[in-house]
């Protein structure tokens, strides 16, 4: 119900462009998750490819053009941004025009992606840079999920979580900074 409410939300204020930026031309696979506050070149979104499965935390953007040749050259440049299958972007990362990301890769949060994201890889920074594989990663988390907190679906806001249930979580998690994990 809450998720209904804030897609509803999204499209009554104008925040949730999708619709209209499909209807230009943008290109987006299957079970595509774009968070709140994303932004998706709506000038030039006809050069973007989404894959399938790809997910973007919240305020991500990206980009097709860069603008800053404009005034000086009188053209703005463009190029096309390609997002592979099963991609993880962080939030607040900006993915430049010309990028191609790779399947299965994974870009930490506040990236400035500037070149292509070769396939499994893991990158962030500014620019960004590869810090590992994604198996790799997954490996680990996999492991550390064996001895930390895990929380099932109820203990999320589409689950219903509760005020008692969120400070179950807050008492399981500890008072460092250390992770758990939510379906």
């Amino acid at each position: 119900m809450i998720a209904l409410l804030r897609r509803l939300f999204r499209r009554l204020s104008g925040r949730d462009p999708l619709p209209r930026l499909l209807e230009r031309g943008l290109i987006v696979g299957r079970n595509f998750s774009m968070q709140d506050g994303c932004t998706l070149d709506a000038s030039h979104c006809w050069h973007i490819r989404i894959g399938d499965d790809v997910t973007l935390a919240p305020n991500v953007t990206l980009l097709a053009h860069d603008a800053s040749t404009k005034r000086t050259l009188g053209h703005a440049r463009i190029a096309q941004l390609r997002i592979g299958n099963r991609v993880f972007i962080g939030a607040g990362s900006i993915v430049l025009p010309g990028v191609t990301v790779g399947d299965d890769a994974i870009i930490g949060a506040g990236s400035v992606v500037t070149h292509d994201v070769p396939a499994g890889s893991m990158v962030a920074g500014n620019p960004a840079h590869q810090i590992g594989t994604t198996a790799d990663y997954l490996t680990k988390q996999g492991s550390l999920m064996l001895s930390v907190p895990c929380f099932d679906r109820r203990y999320t806001l589409s689950g219903g979580i509760t005020a008692a249930m969120q400070a179950e979580m807050n008492s399981r998690l500890g008072d460092g900074p250390g992770p758990g994990f939510v379906e």
